[in-house]
């Protein structure tokens, strides 16, 4: 076979041609994300203040409130609560990127023994534009013990044992995303929630949402004690209930700016979607069903965002809650302190970073 000298040549401009349409297409992905990076700031200059391309770190503390509540509609919740307070962990910030991993810690967790030992994780991880803000959020608890057991428990008195569940868990799956209607771009969602940017002039926004949770509580025995299940009109009891809500808000958030650097940041975002859960009776049995549920987000925070370094401290609520049966409600709430302090590093140098748009 003749030596053919083009073959070379041809496998070079191939290779030279993918490399371009990567670039090219590591570009589209960044310029998506982030805009265009020559064009004038797609913002209002004289209210944000942007630090996007810094890369940001943060120590995190939570003290968290994990409840599961059943709701009659006759008389007040038979509620469980988990009993850990504390998350600590990392948070990192850099241009559209968040994502943050707390966990509990046994040996800093100031809790009660007698009230039982939990454990819960939690991991967000988040897209933070202009107008529009995507989110996801995983949490996991395990343990939990039986608030007011006097009002649930027969002869129960004070100085007894209190009632724990170590076979009581909870996992939560959130995806929340949010469009800011006003198109003024004066107000900055990264300033209130990461400090990748600060809000220099007060703002706000009317916001549409978009949520979408997957829950599900489950135990090694009944959720509601035998005892029980007369008093809440129940053919028996459950072991499990998994729930997934679609669901619709709106709302309204706004930062109160001051002294140049210090803000505070309030949210509220109520809203209905649509449900569909089953529930695991005794036996292999289940009962499904489909309905309209509540769902609601609220935050409230405030902090000092300087030049380099910058805290906050942030509060937040998610409640949820639909129908298991006629005039009751299961109810799972999540809420927690947000303590964060942090740095703006220079832009962090790593090759292979623009091609998921950072």
């Amino acid at each position: 076979m003749p030596y053919r000298p083009m073959r070379p040549l041809a496998l070079l401009l191939l290779w030279t041609l993918a490399l371009r349409a990567q670039a090219q297409l590591g570009d589209q992905v960044r310029q998506l994300l982030n805009g265009d990076p020559h064009a004038a700031p797609a913002y209002d200059t004289a209210y944000v203040a942007s630090y996007r391309s810094n890369l940001t770190l943060s120590l995190v503390t939570k003290y968290q409130s994990v409840d599961v509540d059943i709701e009659p509609d006759t008389r007040e919740a038979l509620s469980f609560s988990a009993n850990t307070a504390e998350q600590y962990g990392a948070g990192l910030n850099y241009k559209w990127l968040s994502a943050e991993a707390t966990f509990t810690v046994p040996a800093l967790d100031d809790y009660d023994p007698a009230l039982g030992k939990s454990r819960s994780r939690g991991f967000g991880l988040g897209y933070t534009g202009r107008r529009l803000w995507v989110r996801g959020f995983w949490n996991k608890t395990t343990g939990y013990y039986l608030n007011e057991p006097q009002v649930w428990v027969a002869d129960w008195e004070a100085g007894d044992q209190p009632v724990t569940r170590p076979d009581l868990g909870s996992e939560s799956y959130m995806l929340s995303a949010n469009w800011a209607l006003s198109g003024k771009r004066r107000y900055s969602q990264n300033a209130a929630l990461f400090q990748l940017e600060r809000q220099k002039r007060s703002a706000g926004t009317f916001v549409a949402g978009l949520s979408g949770w997957r829950t599900s509580v489950f135990a090694d025995s009944s959720i509601l004690p035998p005892a029980l299940v007369d008093t809440f009109q129940l053919a028996s009891g459950f072991q499990n209930v998994e729930r997934t809500l679609i669901g619709l808000t709106i709302g309204y958030t706004h930062t109160f700016s001051f002294w140049h650097k210090g803000f505070i940041h309030v949210a509220l975002l109520p809203g209905l979607g649509y449900v569909h859960q089953s529930i695991g009776v005794a036996g292999p049995e289940k009962l499904e069903g489909s309905g309209i549920g509540a769902v609601s987000e609220f935050k409230l925070g405030a902090g000092y965002n300087g030049d380099r370094w910058y805290t906050a401290l942030t509060t937040a609520f998610y409640y949820s809650t639909t129908p298991i049966a006629e005039h009751l409600n299961l109810a799972t709430n999540y809420g927690f302190i947000r303590f964060a302090i942090g740095i703006r590093l220079g832009a962090p140098g790593i090759r292979g970073l623009e091609k998921v748009g950072l």
